[in-house]
């Protein structure tokens, strides 16, 4: 960098800070600020949310899949259809779990490729959410 470069890049830094009107103290006070967003939006904390919540919802994930195996709740009757089409129990019983590891499987998938699913880990949370809500009804209904 020659010395005409040296000199110039401080005056015109100064010189942007007088046309924005922000006084220096002003830019000072905001450099922790922007030091912290850079930590949390960095990409190896957003690497370690990731996984923790890939780690946290498969843990959620077979531990509901486990109590559900172990505890088998009391299976609906198939509905009597005027068309004679009714859908098995095991596969109603099995759809959850079943998207539960797609999902997860799939987010995991793509995060070693170098791309985060967030709807996926979202999918998968939401499969969980439906699978533990309906375990709670069924043990607390039984209990009725």
């Amino acid at each position: 960098m020659s010395i005409f470069n040296r000199e110039l890049l401080p005056d015109l830094a100064s010189t942007t800070a007088a046309m924005t009107g922000e006084p220096e103290d002003a830019r000072v006070e905001n450099e922790p600020e922007s030091r912290l967003q850079e930590i949390l939006f960095s990409e190896a904390l957003t690497s370690v949310c990731y996984w923790s919540m890939v780690l946290l919802l498969a843990i959620v994930g077979t531990g509901l899949v486990y109590w559900r195996l172990t505890h088998p709740g009391p299976s609906a009757e198939p509905v009597s259809d005027p068309f004679g089409v009714t859908t098995p129990s095991w596969m109603i019983v099995s759809l959850p779990p079943l998207g539960v590891v797609a999902a997860l499987g799939q987010a995991a998938w793509c995060a070693a490729r170098g791309q985060r699913l967030w709807r996926m880990l979202a999918t998968a949370a939401g499969l969980i959410a439906v699978m533990g809500v309906t375990t709670l009804i069924e043990t607390h209904l039984v209990a009725l």
